[in-house]
């Protein structure tokens, strides 16, 4: 198995950053809730897609409405359906079946869908839906993505994992665009234009700063000897390629001029490597660039 495919199944387990969810504005508030998962609810969510299809089926090919898919085919399998008028549906589903569902109306203001749930949106692992995205088109594709996650998904462009050659992905992308192509670079809004390279940044650890331990996770602060001088910004991912045979990444806390700090976050396993100073990572898995090893 390559370090490609590797890096593509761990993202499996996609977990939430947000730590509250939306509220009913006042004009919903009188609706009754039922309780999720309750035949009624089901029978709410039925509806909801079955107008939303409808609707979808009315519009122009180039709207931002549509059925949106992520997840990896496994315990992550998340659909968002939605239309201007006839709201959303949202379901996860898994390995055990049905994790969460939520259906309401959506509110378009500034070019920020905001998603506006009529059942508690509890925002946990395997639960719960952000509550606003972006719409981001890439040549003919139409892709939702999360108004806190744009640094994420320019990361995943710089890495690889978009755009994406299957169903299979960490970002929502409308269903029928999967086999469609791209050209350029994602429509991102000018403030996260930056994050995304023209050409991998390839980087190596010049020193360890510090390691702590946090239930089963280590922590590791380290220095890269890439910086601003070569388009490195904070919150970019690198991916370790060399030793071979050990899968890290590391996020970039700090950036200085011609240096950066980055933390690397690995299971507590004693068999595995400590981040050690010559490590090499790269903002692209595989280092799939000029002269350099694929495999």
């Amino acid at each position: 198995m390559t370090r490609k495919s590797v890096a593509r199944i761990g993202f499996g387990i996609l977990l939430a950053a947000l730590s509250s969810f939306l509220l009913l504005p006042p004009q919903f508030a009188g609706e009754k809730v039922p309780k999720k998962f309750s035949k009624r609810a089901d029978a709410n969510l039925a509806a909801r897609k079955k107008q939303v299809q409808q609707e979808v089926e009315s519009l122009k090919s180039e709207s931002w409405a549509g059925q949106y898919y992520y997840g990896d085919g496994l315990g992550v399998n998340v659909e968002l359906e939605l239309a201007p008028k006839s709201g959303f549906a949202f379901t996860w589903n898994g390995c055990l079946g049905l994790y969460d569902m939520n259906y309401g109306h959506v509110v378009e203001s500034g070019g920020t869908i905001r998603l506006v749930p009529q059942l508690p949106n509890e925002r946990k692992p395997f639960e719960g839906i952000a509550p606003e995205f972006l719409p981001i088109m890439w040549g003919d594709r139409h892709y939702l993505i999360a108004a806190n996650e744009v640094v994420r998904f320019a990361n995943a462009v710089n890495a690889g994992f978009e755009p994406r050659e299957g169903s299979w992905g960490m970002f929502f992308l409308k269903r029928e665009d999967v086999s469609k192509s791209v050209t350029g670079s994602p429509g991102l809004p000018l403030e996260y234009s930056e994050y995304l390279l023209k050409h991998p940044v390839e980087a190596e650890i010049s020193s360890i700063k510090n390691s702590i331990t946090k239930e089963s996770e280590r922590l590791t602060t380290v220095v890269l000897n890439v910086g601003a001088a070569q388009g490195v910004k904070k919150g970019m991912e690198f991916y370790l390629y060399a030793p071979s045979g050990v899968y890290a990444s590391a996020t970039i806390t700090t950036v200085n001029d011609s240096t950066s700090e980055a933390e690397i976050s690995q299971c507590c396993d004693e068999k595995d490597s400590h981040p050690a100073v010559g490590w090499k990572l790269s903002t692209h898995v595989g280092r799939d660039c000029q002269n350099c090893d694929n495999s």
